[in-house]
């Protein structure tokens, strides 16, 4: 049975016959129509079945764990394992408008990370979409985003800065519409919802469940808890309405925010493009993917450095449209979301400290 899941309304989906499918862009993804899916720029289709092509192996060109010809469209992973069992990964048609990716029950069930060239499924897909999306001029984004008062904020920082517990809070306290907590998906001029990330359960402090209360007592007394994921992810929709959640909107403000001091200034558009290409780069490694980089060995088509091209060419759109660019320093996290509300209420951009509050 084919089930089909929607990551980014009209633009990402993936068809496949596992129920209840997660991945990076989507831990708890509602079943979607096939309408919907069809109606998406990238579409993939995973499927998880048994299959033994390996008579058609010797015939093919390898690299590494990997088998394949020059222009051909179909590349090939297998690897030993446990008791004679063989990992393997059929790739087809990576470049066609809904490339196939079948995946063997022992590669989906005990590959679950990614360790040298061993990537779980999951990873592929983001991998591959991310390509994908590049190609077809749109970039996913490491971002938090939401709308309040006719303005759209784009919100991007280092890992455990901030941005999630932002935007969220920007949701639940000051009545902003969501966009995203932890991954989006922009063309240069509109950020695509992808709402399905549930990374705000790291927040649990903003929870009031006997679980989150025990983590945070734990938390206090050993730090490194945080970073143990025991948490069960949980719809957005836990936390914030559905009629609440915007499908796509026109970016109006992009901020970086930081740790650190209590100021907010005017990020030039060059440093700012910088450093959310890096933020980029941390979150999306198809520039390292064994598996395109595979591929794209046997087919050049794939042309992973032209996507690369494209995706800081898609950044410096969404700097230069954006009425402000602006980065916010700041040593309370918690602070950030009435900082970010200020700002985007202030039409003339500004660099003034914090503790101000000119806006």
């Amino acid at each position: 049975m084919e089930h089909y899941y929607i990551a980014a309304k009209g633009v990402l989906a993936v068809k496949t016959n596992i129920k209840n499918f997660k991945w990076s862009f989507g831990y708890n993804m509602p079943e979607a129509e096939k309408a919907d899916y069809e109606a998406c720029k990238v579409k993939l289709h995973l499927v998880i079945e048994d299959f033994n092509e390996d008579d058609q192996l010797a015939e093919l060109g390898k690299y590494h764990y990997f088998n394949g010809n020059s222009g051909g469209e179909k590349i090939y992973y297998t690897r030993d394992f446990a008791m004679g069992k063989k990992l393997r990964i059929k790739a087809e048609n990576l470049l066609s408008d809904e490339p196939k990716i079948t995946v063997n029950k022992n590669y989906y069930k005990f590959v679950t990370h990614r360790f040298m060239n061993l990537h779980s499924v999951g990873y592929i897909l983001t991998d591959l979409a991310t390509l994908l999306l590049l190609k077809k001029g749109y970039a996913p984004i490491h971002c938090s985003a939401f709308k309040k008062d006719g303005a759209a904020v784009a919100v991007f920082a280092p890992p455990s800065t901030g941005k999630t517990l932002s935007s969220m809070m920007a949701c639940m306290n000051h009545g902003a519409k969501f966009i995203a907590e932890d991954l989006a998906i922009t063309d240069g001029n509109e950020i695509f919802s992808v709402p399905w990330t549930s990374t705000f359960r790291f927040y649990s402090n903003m929870e009031q469940s006997m679980a989150s209360k025990l983590k945070n007592k734990a938390t206090k007394m050993i730090p490194q808890l945080e970073y143990i994921d025991f948490l069960k992810a949980k719809p957005i929709t836990d936390y914030v309405s559905a009629s609440s959640i915007l499908d796509a909107e026109t970016v109006t403000h992009v901020a970086i925010l930081e740790r650190g001091g209590d100021k907010v200034s005017v990020e030039p558009a060059e440093e700012a493009v910088r450093k959310i290409l890096n933020l980029n780069r941390n979150a999306f490694h198809y520039l390292k993917s064994p598996f395109l980089t595979a591929y794209e060995f046997f087919n050049p088509g794939m042309a992973i450095e032209e996507a690369a091209s494209n995706e800081k060419a898609i950044l410096e759109q969404l700097v230069r449209n954006s009425e402000k660019v602006f980065s916010v320093k700041n040593v309370n996290p918690t602070d950030y979301a009435q900082v970010l509300i200020d700002q985007i209420a202030s039409k003339a951009p500004k660099i003034v400290p914090l503790c101000l509050k000119q806006f």
